[in-house]
């Protein structure tokens, strides 16, 4: 699951995985890999993709976020369904949409 939850915070941001790439510092088949669970990030990449989606690494590797993430999740499930609403590319994974149903039920 971390693979898709960190695919759906790329996607609420609108980066490629070319442009998340980039900012962690790794390539971008790294972060195909790591959105398809074939590969883990190091400490550091977890780190700073913390920091560039402002949720905790908790969230990251376990999809709680603390009371702190709360806003910043709230902020970035108002923006996956602005990018859903005007999605015409590739519809969600399973696991995506697993992620999304989750971070919904933690809103109720």
């Amino acid at each position: 699951m971390l693979g898709a939850r960190i695919a759906v915070l790329r996607r609420a941001k609108g980066w490629s995985q070319g442009e998340l790439a980039e900012k962690l510092e790794v390539s971008p088949s790294a972060v195909g890999m790591y959105e398809q669970g074939r590969r883990e990030p190091s400490t550091g990449v977890l780190l700073r993709m913390s920091e560039l989606f402002g949720v905790t690494v908790d969230y990251l590797l376990k999809g709680v976020p603390e009371e702190a993430g709360t806003q910043a999740m709230e902020a970035i499930l108002d923006q996956m369904q602005d990018q859903l609403a005007l999605r015409k590319k590739r519809p969600l994974s399973r696991e995506e949409l697993a992620v999304l149903f989750a971070a919904m039920l933690m809103e109720s």
